[in-house]
């Protein structure tokens, strides 16, 4: 936090539905531009993006084989209480497929596919690498029908419900505001903008995240 001038910070925030009204959201990665006031805490999981793709021609038989390989990843996920689904972009194109256009560097025409996110809780003593290989392994036992691919991106952590530390941020906020006027001898008045802003998440290691609030802090002299 710098006093005398303005310092806004815009970050990616990832949001993703969660069952039973809970929201996940992905931590972005680690910027040295966050604000000086934020709170380091423990991943709830760890993410792993996952794109199905089908290479028929016909529209239709694509988009059935896309939507099968959809339920059986869904339906796996759900023998194991420590993963879950969150659904992402459905994006189906009409079009037939042409001679041109069938094959692209992941394999198939980018231009039908469903993405999706699978959601690995980081138990105490769990690490990163333990949940990906359990996620990989269980994605990877599902047998895909014919023409079909899927594309596994790279993991992220993340947290369940990052606005619970709100009340904790602000806090720390206002303790750190009173403190830099008291060290450094100041009278005047300092405000602070954007305090309704999202809590935003970023990745810190293998374990842990950060939360904190971008906010604009301007003082004015007396």
């Amino acid at each position: 936090m710098k006093i005398f001038i303005t310092a806004f910070l815009s970050l990616f925030l990832t949001p993703l539905a969660h069952a039973g009204s809970v929201t996940a959201v992905l931590a972005f990665g680690y910027s040295p531009d966050a604000p000086a006031v934020k709170i380091q805490v423990p991943a709830d999981f760890v993410a792993v993006p996952i794109s199905i793709q089908n290479g028929f021609d016909d529209p239709v038989k694509r988009a059935e084989e896309i939507e099968k390989t959809l339920l059986a990843i869904s339906q796996q996920i759900k023998q194991h209480p420590d993963m879950s689904v969150v659904p992402g972009v459905i994006s189906l194109s009409p079009r037939e497929q042409s001679s041109f256009s069938s094959f692209s560097s992941s394999g198939y025409d980018a231009g039908s596919s469903v993405k999706l996110y699978v959601l690995g809780t980081l138990k105490q003593n769990a690490t990163v690498f333990a949940v990906t290989k359990r996620i990989l392994q269980t994605v990877s036992s599902v047998s895909l029908g014919e023409k079909t691919k899927v594309n596994l991106g790279n993991t992220t952590l993340g947290l369940y419900d990052p606005e619970k530390y709100r009340g904790q941020i602000l806090g720390t906020i206002s303790q750190t505001i009173a403190e830099t006027k008291k060290s450094l001898g100041m009278s005047g008045t300092i405000s602070v903008e954007g305090l309704e802003n999202p809590v935003s998440v970023m990745q810190f290691n293998d374990k842990d995240t950060v939360v904190f609030i971008n906010y604009k802090l301007k003082l004015q002299t007396k």
